[in-house]
């Protein structure tokens, strides 16, 4: 999958508000024109339903209820939007966080707190099928 950054859906699931309306910004200065953010998976996924598609989640591992990876096992069960990619954005970047991330098929990994010279480019570049892994 191909996808601009303009014509991408995405959907931000982050728990923390700041860090939510930071990213939401940076994709909107961006050019992205069809962002959503939602603070838990159960949200985030209701909301999905709803969007013609999804292209790309960009989410949080750690948060309360449901975590990142949560989101990532329901994502690739959909039908709806199983081909979206799942980019983990966290502050998890242990190694072990990383490895987990990696081993059960996140499509990226972008650490936090986001370099605002790069997370824009990052993003165009996951949608145009490149694989970020960003922990440092």
């Amino acid at each position: 999958m191909d996808t601009s950054l303009k014509d991408a859906y995405i959907m931000v699931v982050e728990d923390d508000p700041n860090a939510q309306l930071i990213t939401l910004d940076l994709l909107r200065l961006g050019g992205a024109a069809r962002c959503y953010a939602r603070k838990s998976v159960a949200s985030a996924l209701s909301y999905a339903e709803n969007l013609p598609q999804v292209d790309l989640f960009l989410v949080d591992i750690n948060m309360p209820g449901q975590s990142g990876y949560d989101l990532l096992t329901a994502v690739r069960a959909s039908d709806k939007y199983g081909s979206a990619k799942v980019v983990a954005v966290t502050a998890g970047t242990l190694d072990a966080d990383v490895s987990k991330a990696r081993e059960l098929g996140f499509d990226g990994f972008i650490s936090k707190p986001l370099k605002m010279s790069e997370f824009v480019k990052q993003v165009e570049r996951i949608l145009a099928g490149e694989i970020v892994w960003d922990w440092r």
